[in-house]
């Protein structure tokens, strides 16, 4: 009896599951569109954090907070307003974006291609602000009477020490003279 039910239970969820795969929104191929869009863009946005340019960005926001109070971040925009049908379907544009406050500077412009699925081109766009160098401590000169003392030469394994000492001799005499 119980395995009846169960095998009647079985016949009727396969037209229900059938009819649901029926509606599924990936049936219209703008839909279909729709998500290789979403996946083109996600695997865009993955590639360019995993950019050297990013990073270094990210790098320079310790330094920049030295110099601003506000608030510092460097992150990824994508442009997904496309005017020409013909390059919709072949090229993305992406920026790496610097923000300090309110004011938002474009750093990389990025090029995806999505025949290949990988970036295609990164150009520096200047806009972005650069922190500013750290002041360099310069080492007082020497005086003129003074002599510099220069770190003595490591010793070889030969055993010609005495041919070395003749040869820094000669060396620290010529410069006398």
């Amino acid at each position: 009896m119980k395995n009846s039910i169960i095998t009647i239970l079985l016949c009727l969820s396969f037209p229900a599951l059938s009819l649901a795969q029926a509606t599924s929104p990936h049936s219209t191929p703008e839909s279909r569109q729709k998500s290789k869009d979403r996946s083109d863009y996600s695997l865009f946005r993955r590639q360019i954090t995993a950019l050297k340019e990013f990073s270094e960005e990210r790098k320079k926001i310790p330094l920049l907070k030295k110099d601003n109070k506000e608030i510092i971040k460097v992150y990824v925009t994508m442009d997904s307003t496309e005017t020409d049908d013909t390059t919709k379907n072949k090229f993305l544009q992406g920026f790496i974006t610097q923000q300090i406050g309110e004011n938002t500077a474009n750093a990389y412009e990025l090029t995806f291609d999505r025949t290949t699925r990988k970036i295609t081109t990164i150009k520096r766009t200047g806009e972005s602000t650069e922190p500013e160098p750290a002041e360099v401590k310069e080492k007082p000169a020497p005086k003129k009477g003074t002599e510099v003392k220069k770190p003595a030469p490591k010793k070889k394994k030969d055993g010609d020490e005495d041919d070395e000492e003749e040869e820094e001799e000669k060396l620290s005499k010529e410069k006398d003279e």
